[in-house]
């Protein structure tokens, strides 16, 4: 069965962290996509499209394979007691990360629209 809390952390957290992106590339000039598969997409469907995409791309990825390791362990051992853990790492750490990345935008962004005088 699906962790359906998992996937509703990481895609809450992947959604602010292509929020933040997109605002900060349409507003602030100085900002651009670290990530080159993200940035690749984006140039050649566009900004909005391509974080859809690859976000959508990214959840889906990462919920297959964290499903695919817990289904993996709980086949491995009958009682099953580490497929939470794996879930944890696998839906948990990249949470983390997008949510790291999204405050760490917002600060982006704030700071290049004060740098502008548009706050």
């Amino acid at each position: 069965m699906l962790c359906l809390s998992g996937i509703a952390l990481l895609t809450a957290t992947k959604l602010a962290d292509a929020l933040t992106t997109g605002v900060g590339l349409r507003f602030v000039p100085a900002v651009y996509e670290a990530n080159p598969v993200a940035s690749a997409v984006m140039a050649r469907v566009g900004v909005d499209t391509g974080l859809i995409v690859s976000s959508f791309g990214i959840v889906v990825g990462i919920t297959v394979i964290t499903e695919a390791a817990a289904v993996a362990v709980s086949l491995r051992r009958r009682d099953g007691h580490l497929a939470p853990l794996v879930r944890l790492a696998g839906y948990g750490l990249p949470s983390a990360v997008f949510a790291v990345v999204s405050v760490y935008n917002a600060t982006v962004i704030v700071a290049g629209l004060r740098t502008a005088e548009l706050v």
